[in-house]
């Protein structure tokens, strides 16, 4: 006896809708993990800690990559929307997260011709530990920029700044070269187009470039700076942000308030064991989870070798 081809592809778009099926509980279950661990490790101080944040949004990246990787223990039951559909969800949705994410991807090289075009109409005016000062017009806030060819963009004002000015401006813009925070960024910018169709993948990428900001805000004090100058320098740029996601600029708006708030509160800082201790718990989760599987049915062969030849007609001699 054999299987109809009809039969064949029913049985294939019902595994595949299990799968599926399965996939999405354990991303949805670990994102909300995700953000639990981000809240709990902020909850003093939302600054802390953006290696966190940046590990647990790579680990939701991949999760669904790890689970082709890892074994799988059959330990969920069958749902029963997906053992009794025969419908190819599978691969309907995953044509449509494929058309979401070539477009983000199409918007992530948009911006990279971008910030081209502006090494192109830029003047170098002097360079910093490797990191070239960039004259661009039209800029009107300082941006850092540049994994490979870092730079800093100032706006063609830059000379009739105070000298002081400047030094801060420097200071909070090789603050993130020196954190290598473009290349970071762009990961998480990758991340959030793997799961653009997840709003708490965006909000964690969100969360990490504001701790980046955070980070470099505190490295400028530090140095010296007056928090107060500083803090009304930051409000003179916070209209001036880029439209880049491979560039840093020095203020936002939408984060101006937060950011200006942090400088004159005592924040307490989190250590590494916190970061061990919360990134190890969300690793061990997103593989756990990731290794999830469903229930399968085993039918013995001495029953399926009898019910192959079973009389169809056990009423007929």
């Amino acid at each position: 006896m054999t299987k109809s081809p009809a039969s064949g592809n029913s049985s294939t778009a019902t595994k595949e809708n299990e799968t599926l099926t399965t996939e999405m509980i354990a991303l949805a279950t670990f994102s909300l993990i995700a953000t639990g661990l981000v809240l709990l490790a902020g909850r003093k101080d939302a600054a802390r800690d953006p290696r966190l944040t940046f590990s647990l949004l790579m680990l939701m990246a991949v999760l669904p990559l790890l689970g082709f990787f890892l074994p799988k223990i059959e330990v969920l039951p069958t749902t029963a929307a997906a053992s009794t559909s025969t419908f190819p969800w599978a691969i309907v949705l995953t044509t449509i997260w494929a058309s979401g994410l070539l477009i983000c991807i199409a918007r992530l090289a948009w911006a990279a011709i971008g910030l081209n075009r502006w090494r192109k109409r830029a003047t170098e005016i002097e360079s910093i530990d490797g990191v070239a000062v960039l004259e661009l017009p039209e800029l009107r806030g300082p941006v850092a920029a540049g994994i490979f060819r870092k730079v800093i963009f100032v706006p063609e004002s830059w000379k009739t700044f105070p000298k002081d000015e400047q030094k801060m401006v420097l200071a909070h813009e090789l603050a993130h070269h020196r954190r290598r925070d473009p290349l970071w960024r762009l990961c998480a910018e990758l991340a959030r187009a793997a799961h653009w169709y997840h709003p708490l993948a965006h909000w964690m990428a969100k969360r990490f470039s504001l701790q980046c900001e955070y980070a470099c805000d505190e490295s400028v004090i530090r140095q010296g700076s007056d928090a107060k100058r500083y803090a009304t320098l930051l409000c003179d740029f916070a209209e001036k942000r880029a439209n880049s996601p491979f560039a840093l600029a020095m203020a936002d708006s939408s984060s101006l308030e937060k950011r200006v708030g942090r400088m004159f509160q005592p924040t307490s800082r989190s250590g590494i064991l916190t970061f061990a201790i919360l990134g190890s718990f969300g690793a061990i989760t997103a593989c756990a989870l990731a290794m999830l599987g469903n229930q399968q049915t085993h039918v013995p062969d001495a029953e399926i070798q009898l019910r192959m030849t079973a009389n169809p007609f056990p009423g007929e001699r």
